[in-house]
């Protein structure tokens, strides 16, 4: 089993997608398989699909989750990625779907502090806003890390 210490958050920088076509995204990119653990979907799967109320929220897999990640630099051996679909804008299920995936973790693993890639040092070094929203604000209104 492999050691979880933390959850980072990204957004995809796009305005649609799902695991499947991130997936294909990072092989491009060299990667053997998708980078993060979990997609939150945003009901926009392709670019010309138009909102689909039924699949915002959705989380889908992606890397199996004990296996090591590669969506942080020096983060990805004992972090969990997760991605939120969207660049600058997210929906209010996304962000439901976000706090059920956290405390489902919290449950699997303990105590996980979650961060925003732009939080972790290879995000500083880049200038990383991933995931394009406060974290600090986010931690604040939501309890699950106190």
């Amino acid at each position: 089993m492999r050691e979880i210490k933390k959850i980072i958050v990204h957004c995809s920088v796009s305005s649609f997608g799902d695991a499947k076509i991130i997936d294909g995204w990072h092989r491009e990119l060299g990667f053997s398989e998708i980078g993060y653990h979990y997609v939150i979907l945003n009901g926009k799967r392709h670019s010309k699909d138009k909102y689909c109320d039924k699949t915002d929220g959705n989380i889908e897999l992606g890397r199996d989750i004990q296996k090591q990640g590669a969506h942080c630099k020096y983060q990805n051996k004992n972090s969990i990625g997760i991605c939120l679909i969207g660049n600058k804008s997210f929906t209010k299920k996304q962000f439901r779907s976000l706090l059920v995936l956290i405390e489902r973790l919290k449950d699997r693993f303990g105590f996980l502090p979650v961060y925003g890639h732009y939080e972790m040092p290879s995000g500083i070094s880049q200038g990383k806003t991933c995931p394009n929203f406060d974290m600090d604000k986010f931690r604040r209104e939501n309890t699950l890390y106190a």
